[in-house]
């Protein structure tokens, strides 16, 4: 196989299913850019459009974030998911945090919301930016999310919680506090009574001021402005893919709810780890995505494309699509025809890969953070097989490795004619993607 003179600019993951936006483009669509940069972009698209924004920025910790990925049958591969250090000092920092609020105020609708999450370190100077960007009267809660993590502070109380900001775009704003809900319960509470009533309805009472309360097993509560019943990701969660900071889907869904309704965009301008995209997917939201990371672009990906059915979305490389250095893949193609229903005929198409070499920094630089033999398809992190349609790649079929896994499929199988060239598109565990097509 040989490279592509020329990269595709983009591709889309088709899902073939009624739910999907299929008709109107896709369900969702992410971009893999400079934050800046891809926001100005999808302005005159998007302006005013957007019902829910979430950020989870940067926090100016000093810290260089990773993602894990695990190589081979016993190693791990750590990659810089991105810096946090601003090196040009706060105001660089602050800066740039309020032309990002500023497409955010433009990309919103009238009954548009934007939760940003944020710690004590920038809080209180974000807030005053927003409140000039939003208005004052458009800041609707603080939102205290607290956690249990491991960890004891000795010159100073423990920091045990994040801060969510919550701002409206104007009075019209649509929140739902009813899709948040969830009924009492039996579990008593201070010195409730319970009582049960001739329908057999169970209730609990409790006497102040003197007055009494009632309040049925069946009725709902709501949270409050501060989260104690979200558990932070430890590091044997289910959910985990290897993300440094990586949130909860339980998070993400009750943001999503209050503010957003079936079929509403949800954006996410610093994607990382996907949850946002993940959780407005199986929610039944359209989304946009960003991120500047080819790390969390491909994680994304992996991350969407195991919803399945639900699943309907683009990429667009807005980055830097093509990696340097040249690397090498070796396929075995084979076509079988198989008789069906008399003159009619089935046609197998079998791609499998036999070798893969990467660039040779790539291979290099594995080498040297990797304490084993890597060897073929143990570079491999994502390929599909699919056609290029003007300047986007459709896959018709995607093989991907998640955590856990040491070597992915080697064989893709594809049913029916290919009157098309078929193109391979393969990412490997650095990141870097690459497009052949056969001789």
């Amino acid at each position: 196989m040989i490279t592509l003179d020329k990269y595709p600019i983009g591709e889309y993951h088709y899902a073939k299913n009624e739910a999907s936006g299929s008709l109107d483009g896709p369900w969702g669509t992410f971009y893999w850019a400079d934050v800046l940069d891809g926001m100005s972009g999808i302005v005159e698209r998007y302006e005013g459009k957007i019902q829910l924004i979430y950020l989870d920025p940067p926090f100016m910790t000093g810290c260089i974030y990773r993602y894990r990925q695990k190589i081979g049958e016993k190693g791990y591969l750590e990659h810089i998911a991105y810096s946090d250090r601003w090196v040009e000092g706060k105001k660089h920092y602050l800066d740039f945090m309020t032309e990002v609020f500023e497409h955010v105020y433009s990309l919103l609708n009238p009954e548009g919301s934007f939760f940003l999450h944020v710690d004590y370190r920038t809080c209180a100077y974000l807030r005053i930016i927003l409140d000039k960007i939003f208005g004052e009267k458009n800041f609707l809660n603080e939102i205290i999310w607290h956690y249990q993590s491991g960890g004891r502070a000795k010159r100073h109380f423990s920091r045990k919680h994040d801060n969510i900001l919550f701002y409206r775009k104007s009075p019209k704003h649509y929140f739902n506090m009813e899709a948040l809900g969830k009924e009492r319960g039996t579990k008593k509470r201070n010195n409730m009574k319970m009582q049960v009533d001739d329908n057999g309805r169970v209730s609990w009472t409790i006497k102040s001021g003197g007055r009494i309360y009632r309040y049925y097993e069946d009725s709902k509560i709501y949270p409050s402005d501060v989260w104690t019943d979200i558990s932070h990701l430890h590091q044997r969660d289910p959910e985990r893919i290897g993300y440094d900071t990586q949130k909860p889907e339980a998070l993400l869904e009750r943001i999503i709810l209050s503010s957003s309704r079936p079929g509403d965009v949800v954006a996410d301008f610093f994607a990382g780890s996907g949850t946002t995209l993940s959780v407005a997917t199986m929610l039944s939201r359209k989304w946009i995505g960003m991120d500047s990371s080819p790390h969390a672009m491909n994680v994304c990906r992996k991350r969407l494309l195991g919803l399945g059915a639900r699943n309907d979305f683009a990429i667009y490389y807005k980055g830097k699509s093509r990696p340097i250095g040249k690397s090498e893949l070796i396929v075995e193609k084979q076509v079988d025809q198989y008789p069906d229903d008399g003159e009619n005929s089935k046609r197998i198409h079998t791609i499998r890969i036999v070798d893969y070499k990467p660039a040779s920094d790539t291979r290099i630089h594995v080498l040297e953070n990797v304490d084993q033999d890597i060897k073929g398809m143990e570079y491999i992190d994502y390929w599909a097989v699919g056609h290029i349609k003007g300047d986007l790649f459709y896959p018709i079929k995607c093989v991907w490795r998640m955590d856990g896994q040491s070597v992915i499929n080697d064989t893709i199988t594809l049913n029916g004619s290919m009157n098309k060239d078929l193109v391979v598109h393969l990412v490997d565990i650095l990141g870097d993607q690459h497009f052949y097509k056969f001789i």
